[in-house]
């Protein structure tokens, strides 16, 4: 079964998730994984690309004084 978050805000940890029905609701679709890492990694790339933006204007702030 398809979920909106991933574990339910926690809820799947919980002893009371032991059950069938709980247990179907709390897992995680392959999709829904797929999503989580492409999520993760444009992030790191956006993080990873605004840091060597930021170098390259100090070096041509520095350049051109």
């Amino acid at each position: 079964a398809y979920v909106d978050t991933v574990t339910l805000g926690g809820f799947c940890y919980s002893p009371l998730a032991g059950g069938p029905l709980l247990g179907a609701a709390c897992r995680v679709a392959g999709g829904q994984a797929a999503a989580l890492v492409f999520l993760f990694v444009t992030a790191l790339l956006y993080l990873a690309s605004s840091l060597v933006c930021i170098k390259m204007w100090r070096h041509e702030a520095a350049r051109r004084r």
